[in-house]
């Protein structure tokens, strides 16, 4: 096998449950494909997705001590990593936190080429609330990559000179295509609402709200929620003070949800606020339409109203209980949705994603 010629590191927080890791792990695939080598850096030992390259983590050099030696000893790893391997370019997925901590990566690991993956509407999951603060520890970053043109519009405002481009989530048609085929157990009917059940960033509780007076529940279609985290015993906990526990079921992060999507009459969305959200572009791959708030950013660069799912006004409970109504009740709208679904999904295929991203990294192939 001839040597790549092109190496390049992709860091994040684990391989597993949130739509930024999928993200890596698929684009991984792709990047090996087109004959890169890729080295995945990462700081909790989870991995549950599917990925291609070498994995590198970080947790194995926590030891007993105190968090503040933990860190000394992860980081000092990641520098000697990254100093070893000679990449070209790095890039980070990674929400950002403890800016102390990515001041140090940005000055003294990162010694090559790095750009920074922006995820969320919500820049403070990314950078400092003082934009000077932001630019001094950005400064040598070769360019932003962001999931959204809303999400772009925010963040050139905070580095005007800096190189700032939109390159959507990617979607694996045919990869779903394939999953989609375990057998599962589930109602005859229902919505299907998934994510993180933490910070209360998904809201359930409005979609359950929603549901409750809807159509839907009067037509015995069930409410499927799937997810785990903190904020699972409150929603649980709303469910049985609304006498609902017939009607909404709660199911555990599952590492394939695609047959779940796939036999749902329709994906629910009702985030306070996105970044890019992989639910609806990966329900919509599955074949199933979809309604969302019209929350800050992506869905409304998804969705065409109408013709793939319904976009609702942003926060308005009452407004969603009348989308999923319209769903339920109107057959001929459904229908049109439905059957537009997959094919509204083609443009965020990998293949259009890859070259955007060796376009913005000046890579040829």
């Amino acid at each position: 096998m001839s040597q790549s010629k092109y190496k390049i590191a992709l860091v994040g927080e684990m391989l597993s449950r949130g739509g930024a890791e999928k993200v890596q792990s698929l684009l991984s695939k792709y990047f090996v494909a087109a004959g890169i080598e890729v080295h995945h850096i990462i700081f909790i030992d989870e991995v549950t997705y599917d990925f291609a390259g070498t994995l590198f983590t970080l947790a194995q050099y926590k030891t007993t001590k105190n968090k503040l030696f933990n860190k000394w000893l992860m980081l000092k790893a990641f520098r000697t990593y990254v100093k070893a391997q000679h990449f070209d370019f790095i890039i980070d997925f990674r929400a950002k936190h403890n800016y102390l901590q990515e001041f140090v990566i940005a000055r003294f690991v990162y010694t090559t080429p790095y750009t920074m993956s922006i995820r969320s509407s919500n820049l403070r999951y990314h950078f400092p609330k003082r934009t000077f603060l932001a630019k001094q520890i950005f400064k040598n970053c070769y360019g932003f990559v962001t999931v959204s043109k809303a999400v772009e519009g925010n963040v050139s405002k905070i580095f005007a000179n800096s190189k700032v481009e939109t390159i959507y989530n990617p979607v694996d048609i045919s990869e779903i295509e394939r999953l989609t085929a375990e057998e599962i157990s589930t109602p005859d009917s229902y919505i299907f609402g998934i994510g993180r059940m933490k910070n209360d960033v998904k809201q359930f509780h409005h979609l359950i709200k929603a549901y409750e007076g809807s159509e839907a529940r009067k037509h015995h279609i069930k409410l499927l929620l799937m997810g785990d985290g903190e904020d699972k015993k409150n929603l649980k906990a709303l469910v049985a003070q609304k006498n609902l526990e017939e009607d909404v079921l709660f199911h555990p992060f599952a590492p394939n949800p695609f047959p779940y999507y796939k036999k749902a009459l329709f994906t629910a969305l009702t985030s306070k606020y996105e970044g890019f959200p992989n639910v609806l572009i990966e329900s919509l791959a599955s074949g199933t339409p979809v309604v969302s708030y019209d929350c800050t950013s992506g869905p409304n660069e998804i969705i065409q109203h109408g013709t793939n799912g319904l976009l609702v006004n942003n926060q308005d409970i009452d407004a969603m209980k009348k989308a999923i109504n319209s769903f339920v009740m109107d057959a001929a709208l459904y229908e049109v949705c439905k059957a537009n679904a997959k094919e509204s999904a083609e443009r965020f295929n990998p293949e259009n994603i890859l070259k955007d991203w060796l376009r913005f990294l000046k890579i040829e192939i």
